[in-house]
């Protein structure tokens, strides 16, 4: 079966939760091993939500981070809260 490319909603979400989980590693100096064991999502999980891949991310997941960087689930994904700069495709440094 073919992969559909993103609906605008869904990119627009994909980008949101890539630019904060990379913002929020690096403003607090986690790797995302260890975001992984902090929050217990799996570390491929977290590899492809920071690369910007495909990731079929839950409510529970966003849970998860937000607990792990000790912010609300609405923070983690409030837009106006992500750094324009963050928003360009860059290696993250703090990717294994």
């Amino acid at each position: 079966m073919k992969k559909q490319p993103y609906a605008p909603i869904e990119a627009e979400w994909q980008r949101t939760l890539t630019g904060r989980l990379n913002q929020l590693c690096k403003e607090q100096d986690l790797t995302l091993k260890d975001l992984s064991r902090k929050s217990e999502v799996s570390l491929s999980t977290i590899r492809r939500v920071a690369q910007g891949k495909h990731c079929n991310v839950g409510i529970d997941v966003v849970i998860k981070f937000s607990r792990a960087f000790g912010i609300t689930p609405s923070q983690f994904t409030d837009e106006t809260l992500l750094k324009t700069e963050d928003r360009r495709k860059e290696p993250n440094k703090y990717d294994l």
